[in-house]
């Protein structure tokens, strides 16, 4: 669960750059800053693409996962086409439950995100750094908080009891913002 919640919501921390570094540059109200923004992001992506491709391995020095260690040393395990790995994901009971979950997770982070500045401006928050500073922090919440629930997840195997719970605390937070 930790590897997979790293891996899934690492992009959370792209759109909190985006907050942090866009908001200040593109909401200047100068044409400029949003030119030169994505001046810098075209040259990051350059950079981080010929970095990728310097490094990448075939596979990592060690399995991420117990199931993939006992993959790795299973010699005769054969994978499986995608198609037919996709029919056993539907098919294992629980996880069209986990699958919507998790749909719904993205859901409410992207409209939060998405309307983060719409929200802090109806609260009176109107200076621009103040908001991407928000929204920053809400993306590295939304990782960091990844990080620990999926270890606590991989420690007590209680994926059920922690997607309801942070399912149900996610709709309390959430109404006030539809009250404002």
């Amino acid at each position: 669960a930790t590897s997979t919640a790293v891996a899934l919501n690492f992009n959370q921390i792209g759109i909190a750059t985006a907050f942090l570094v866009g908001g200040p540059m593109a909401g200047s109200g100068d044409p400029k800053g949003l030119q030169w923004y994505f001046v810098l992001m075209a040259v990051l992506c350059v950079a981080l693409a010929v970095g990728t491709c310097l490094q990448f391995q075939a596979k990592p020095p060690t399995a991420p996962s117990p199931s993939e260690m006992d993959k790795q040393q299973n010699h005769n395990h054969k994978e499986p086409p995608f198609y037919a790995s996709a029919i056993q994901f539907f098919r294992t009971p629980g996880f069209v439950r986990a699958l919507a979950a998790f749909v719904c997770s993205i859901t409410v982070t992207n409209v939060v995100g998405a309307l983060i500045e719409e929200v802090m401006h109806r609260g009176g928050i109107e200076e621009t750094w103040h908001v991407a500073l928000a929204g920053g922090v809400f993306e590295v919440a939304i990782v960091l908080g990844g990080i620990v629930l999926g270890g606590y997840v991989d420690r007590t195997k209680n994926y059920k009891s922690v997607t309801t719970a942070c399912l149900g605390i996610s709709i309390i937070l959430l109404l006030p913002l539809g009250l404002t």
